[in-house]
């Protein structure tokens, strides 16, 4: 009894451990403006990222005709867009912990990347219902960096290629 005892101490020490160096490295990553997000980067293909990334089994995925990947949602801290090609054409930081060139994460206030990356985006308010926070986008093409931010608070950091 005492060895069976000690057996899944040893186990959950082991699995507290893993589970805490998982979240470490991924407050590791950082975003690369136009680039990617920690190891995964724009252009790279779906079976590349599905390689290390741990899929969300409680949100939707989408697929196009069942199998080809178009937005799939992490544990990670990131959502993914594919293109047609299954490449990374859009990441999505989703979570607090991955920041930014100029230290914005999310959660943090629209006013903070506003003063940190200036005024020099284009920006779009998205439909929501009257009842709901308003919702809008700020993208600065140049940079291939993006946030939505919702009732004035960072809700995800996107990254995509630059544009002029």
């Amino acid at each position: 009894m005492r060895k069976f005892f000690i057996n899944i101490c040893f186990l959950l020490s082991l699995s507290a451990a893993l589970t805490v160096s998982a979240a470490f490295a991924q407050s590791a990553w950082k975003v690369r403006n136009g680039e990617g997000v920690g190891p995964y980067s724009i252009g790279m293909t779906f079976s590349e990222c599905e390689k290390t990334l741990h899929r969300d089994k409680n949100a939707d995925q989408v697929f196009v005709r069942r199998k080809q990947p178009f937005w799939i949602y992490y544990t990670d801290g990131i959502q993914i867009n594919y293109d047609h090609f299954g490449k990374v054409i859009q990441i999505f930081v989703d979570k607090p912990g991955i920041l930014t060139d100029k230290g914005i994460q999310v959660g943090d206030p629209q006013d903070k990347f506003l003063a940190a990356y200036g005024r020099g985006c284009v920006s779009h308010e998205l439909p929501t219902a009257k009842s709901q926070p308003k919702q809008s986008v700020y993208i600065y093409k140049n940079m291939g960096l993006g946030f939505q931010v919702e009732g004035g608070i960072v809700k995800f950091i996107i990254v995509t290629l630059k544009h002029s």
